[in-house]
């Protein structure tokens, strides 16, 4: 699976050095979403995560409707990077169900959501799925954890 991610990863690289982003307001939202959803699981490829953000970031700033998209990327550049995810976007599973691990000022996460445009973050929870599931047994938490940590040393998410 690490494989064909980095592959897409690196090819979606070098079209958007060569043409740019995959905007919805030119190519259409499917074609959007799929170049999002390569970057976002480009997780051993920090750079091109990235860069899918910062491309992101100034297309949210210029009106494009991406903020669903920047959110869930920028939310998880932050739990990789060791630091709160702020919109709420990234789910876990664990003893108590699924839960947005490492949130920011929950109390105002939905001012935060709002400001860019998005959903409540129960709404977003319900929206994403993981407002059903994702039960594991202590230790399974414990041991995804540590494999998560692991990962993100090996990949240059962290040191």
């Amino acid at each position: 699976m690490r494989e064909c991610h980095e592959e897409n990863a690196n090819l979606l690289s070098r079209y958007v050095q060569k043409y740019g982003w995959l905007l919805p307001s030119k190519y259409g939202r499917k074609v959007h979403e799929a170049a999002w959803f390569i970057a976002i699981h480009a997780i051993s490829k920090p750079e091109i995560v990235r860069q899918a953000l910062n491309i992101l970031n100034d297309a949210l700033r210029k009106g494009e409707k991406v903020a669903g998209e920047y959110a869930r990327l920028f939310d998880r550049i932050e739990l990789y990077e060791g630091r709160q995810q702020i919109y709420g976007t990234q789910f876990f599973p664990s003893t108590k169900g699924f839960y947005a691990r490492n949130l920011k000022d929950p109390i105002n996460v939905d001012k935060r959501r709002s400001s860019i445009g998005l959903s409540t973050f129960l709404e977003g929870k319900k929206e994403s799925g993981a407002d059903k599931g994702g039960f594991i047994t202590p230790e399974e938490e414990k041991n995804q954890e540590k494999q998560f940590i692991k990962f993100l040393k090996e990949v240059g998410w962290r040191a």
